[in-house]
């Protein structure tokens, strides 16, 4: 970037074209720096793509008059519609898809001199430049050209860079005889903003004292509130009121201090309407719940889940002589949405003797029937296991005292 110079006048300076030029690139250059370094480009108004009802079964998408700034920040004006057409298919050798409608600055030397005072020996003899745009369609999604830097040199001559407005996205097929340009969408429209840190309302009021709460509150009750029309979106955190520190003290970690997305407020906080989280369910779909269900849901996910897992019957096999010893795996689905860890308890909730003519032939021998053990897997998810080991018989090779039984399991489930 040059060094600025301002034209320094004097008494019986003989003064020529080009400082006349520099002068006016003075105050036009200051200006587009205002625009370029105090705001952030994009469409300040207006500039709508529209398409209006179809005349004699032709579609067709217009721009809306309005003002944008770009990148370098030049002021780009469209004072009338512009309708997207023929022309616009050549000069952008359109195909078939959906394409990014940019607007950029564009300037043309224009009004020659009035007659018998143009140089005979002189090309390009204009006296006015004129601004205007030109509209540029691009394959979607585009990205024609990056920021400038603080640095760069400032552009007065379009054909120099690719910068332009990005209006919105537009469906082409140019054999279509009723529908060339359809379907405009405005979902990637780039918009004008401002570099700031700080936004002051008026001078002259005191805020703490004017806003009261006994008093229906306006727009304009304070006066020095801040209105914003839409909605408003930060990109990183929002701090409403004195900054301060979210950990109580050095040692404590607070995992979200650094993350974008957090807010912090210094001071009271009303709000008319219910407050909305996002929290998943068992399955771990996300659910959009209310403040007080939200906490529902969180107590509840905090406090230890009960499963019982009942009437699971266990044949005993007879093929090995004595007692048969056997595991049985239990596996219980908790409501929490992952378990951290279980306690697993199982016990036999009834049981089936063979026949008299089998047991009699046993001879008096002991019949027994226990569970010796239960062993808990690691969790996966929400569901837990464990394997339920058992103690049956006697058993002769034909048959087994006991045939079979039924094991309940109760499982103590921790987030």
């Amino acid at each position: 970037m040059t060094p600025i110079d301002r034209i320094r006048y004097y008494d019986g300076e003989f003064l020529r074209a080009f400082d006349f030029t520099d002068e006016q690139t003075y105050h036009m250059e200051m200006r587009r720096r205002l625009n370029r370094y105090l705001h952030l480009y994009g469409i300040v108004r207006g500039l709508e793509l529209t398409s209006p009802p179809a005349q004699g079964g032709v579609e067709q998408v217009s721009i809306q008059p309005g003002l944008a700034i770009d990148a370098f920040g030049r002021e780009i004006y469209l004072f009338a519609p512009y309708t997207l057409g023929d022309a616009d298919v050549t000069a952008n050798r359109l195909t078939n898809g959906t394409y990014d409608v940019w607007i950029r600055y564009n300037r043309t030397a224009s009004t020659p001199p009035s007659a018998g005072y143009s140089s005979c020996n002189q090309a390009n003899q204009y006296t006015r430049w004129t601004e205007s745009y030109v509209v540029v369609l691009l394959p979607s999604p585009s990205s024609p050209f990056k920021n400038p830097a603080f640095a760069d040199e400032d552009m007065d001559d379009p054909s120099e860079d690719d910068v332009g407005v990005l209006l919105g996205t537009v469906t082409v097929d140019p054999t279509s005889p009723t529908a060339q340009f359809s379907n405009p969408m405005v979902r990637h429209r780039h918009f004008w903003g401002v570099i700031a840190q700080q936004i002051q309302g008026p001078p002259g009021y005191d805020a703490t004292k004017n806003f009261n709460l006994a008093v229906k509150q306006s727009a304009s009750n304070p006066p020095v509130s801040l209105g914003v029309g839409p909605n408003i979106f930060a990109g990183q955190n929002l701090i409403v009121g004195p900054d301060f520190d979210l950990a109580p003290n050095p040692k404590t970690t607070v995992p979200t201090l650094n993350s974008p997305g957090t807010m912090k407020v210094a001071a009271d906080m009303f709000v008319q309407g219910q407050i909305y989280s996002s929290i998943p369910d068992s399955s771990n779909v996300p659910q959009w719940l209310g403040l007080s269900a939200y906490v529902q849901q969180l107590v509840q996910q905090s406090m230890p889940d009960v499963k019982v897992v009942p009437s699971l019957t266990q044949i005993v096999p007879a093929g090995t002589p004595g007692y048969v010893m056997g595991s049985t795996p239990i596996t219980a689905t908790s409501s929490l949405t992952s378990v951290g860890s279980f306690i697993a308890f199982a016990f036999v909730s009834q049981f089936q003797f063979d026949t008299q003519t089998n047991l009699s032939t046993l001879g008096g021998g002991q019949v027994q029937l226990a569970v010796t053990s239960v062993t808990p897997n690691p969790p996966s998810g929400n569901k837990c296991t464990a394997n339920v080991n058992w103690t049956a018989g006697p058993a002769t090779g034909a048959f087994s005292a006991i045939a079979n039984f039924t094991l309940t399991g109760v499982f103590i489930c921790f987030p």
